[in-house]
């Protein structure tokens, strides 16, 4: 059996992996990125302090959603995907916003999920106790409270003096308050999929990686699904014959990808004369994210040289909106200098989003084109209320010694409208070929990934997410994708 996998991000490292461990299983991994080997990575990609926009990303820009404005969403074009770029926060949200996904599709759960969050992990604070691992291929790990730059220690304990508890380990179910921020990094390393997952399993010779390639689109035979054709770097066209399509692209690349191959919305196909292969009204709809809102400070503390770590701390907090509790999270910035001014930016995160409103379509038929991003930011009335409880929140915590003593607001961050000003991505895309049961018009595929309507297709990515964690999407595409392998492998076999 020949299994084509569509992205080497972090859900192609994991399943590339995983299925050769099969020898009867033939997997061909494309990738647009380049493959760097252990040890010969670019300084440009060496840290793991930051999320790297400069380099090695496809420079997407989207409508952000209420605000009518574009913002940059960054997304890694590399082997290893956003993992190699991301900033490494190893979050896994909390168990109620996994619960909700069994009434998506069933089977799904935080308790199902739970072991396979403990199987990619090697926690090296926690890996004892029974909600971690300690044998996983993923190193997670906290910046000791010792070592602490300034600002976050007076953020902590301004967090503190308000109410919030103590927490060391944010991804212990229910972990809600102030603590250290994991991270997926051994010594300011980041700890990828490629590294770990893929690079190991390249020497299977059922398993070869095609890097430097744009995957135009699927190829069908009447609904089932033949191979994929593909761009090479010199733009020769190629076919590369499959029994079996896993589609790996991401959040905005995967659903367009269906659309050039004739599957999605026959209203997204029309304008383009792209032939239905099947018609699939809920694909490219539905898309989740965390909207970012940047509160920035002028600040009166060390900043360190680079690099550095530019995160070290997090608060996780509830607020009351319209009689619900309603999560949201704060993440300070250690800070820079430019030019001799030195200011640091403090981030909230609507963790518990609740819009589905964001969009994927396609500018045209060229593989090479942009998708055309809609992110629906702040459009659901109650993530826009959520966001303007937090961000008082937050500037309350700013006017609380000893972190007042360090920061001093900019005019107009008390504006019910800051958030409208200055929302983005937190890089957390989710839900645009979401999981659901085969009556559900909103679902695209079914619990195991596999595509309603077409055969020999299935995708294993953060796309299919029926209902955002309220964390950082990375830990849940890697367990997910170790989940959906499994399941792939056992009834294959």
């Amino acid at each position: 059996m020949r299994v084509v996998i569509c992205g080497a991000g972090t859900a192609g490292c994991v399943t590339a992996a995983r299925l050769s461990e099969d020898p009867t299983i033939e997997v061909v991994l494309l990738e647009a990125g380049p493959h760097y080997t252990p040890g010969n990575w670019p300084d440009s990609l060496s840290h793991a302090y930051r999320v790297i926009r400069e380099t090695h990303d496809w420079e997407y820009f989207a409508q952000a959603g209420a605000s009518p404005r574009l913002v940059h969403v960054p997304r890694g074009k590399v082997v290893g995907g956003s993992s190699v770029t991301n900033g490494a926060i190893a979050l896994r949200g909390l168990p109620e916003h996994y619960d909700e996904w069994e009434s998506f599709v069933d089977g799904y759960s935080w308790e199902s999920m739970l072991p396979w969050f403990r199987a990619i992990e090697h926690d090296h604070q926690f890996g004892t106790s029974p909600a971690h691992g300690n044998d996983g291929p993923i190193s997670i790990n906290r910046h000791p409270r010792a070592n602490w730059y300034p600002i976050f220690e007076y953020f902590a304990e301004a967090a503190l003096s308000a109410g919030h508890p103590w927490i060391d380990d944010h991804n212990a179910p229910g972990a809600v308050g102030v603590g250290p921020t994991p991270f997926n990094m051994v010594d300011g390393a980041r700890q990828t999929p490629a590294d770990h997952y893929l690079d190991p399993a390249l020497s299977r010779t059922n398993l070869s990686l095609v890097s430097g390639v744009i995957c135009d689109r699927i190829r069908f035979s009447g609904t089932t699904a033949v191979g994929v054709e593909i761009i090479d770097g010199d733009g020769a066209e190629r076919f590369i014959e499959a029994d079996h399509v896993i589609v790996c692209l991401g959040t905005y690349a995967s659903p367009a990808l269906f659309l050039r191959s004739g599957v999605g919305p026959r209203e997204a196909l029309d304008p383009f004369e792209i032939p239905v292969v099947h018609e699939s009204p809920a694909l490219g709809n539905g898309m989740q994210d965390h909207p970012k809102i940047s509160y920035r400070f002028w600040i009166d503390t060390p900043i360190p040289s680079w690099p550095h770590p530019w995160i070290q701390v997090l608060l996780t907090a509830y607020a009351e909106v319209a009689g619900e509790k309603r999560l949201f999270q704060v993440m300070p910035y250690v800070g820079q200098d430019t030019a001799g001014h030195k200011f640091a930016d403090i981030n909230l995160q609507v963790a518990d989003a609740r819009g589905r409103t964001g969009t994927v379509r396609l500018q045209g038929r060229d593989p090479h084109l942009q998708p055309v991003l809609s992110m629906g930011w702040l459009e659901d009335g109650s993530d826009r209320a959520l966001s303007i409880v937090g961000g008082a929140a937050l500037m309350e915590l700013s006017r609380i010694a000893p972190f007042s003593d360090v920061v001093r607001s900019w005019p107009n961050q008390d504006d019910r409208d800051h958030a409208l000003r200055t929302v983005e991505t937190f890089h957390h895309p989710v839900g645009t070929l979401r999981m659901g049961r085969p009556d559900d018009p909103t679902a695209v595929v079914d619990g195991t990934g596999s595509v309603f309507g077409i055969e020999g297709v299935s995708c294993f990515d953060a796309s299919i997410i029926p209902r955002i964690p309220s964390a950082n999407t990375h830990l849940a595409v890697l367990a997910l994708s170790e989940r959906l392998c499994h399941a792939f492998r056992t009834r294959e076999n």
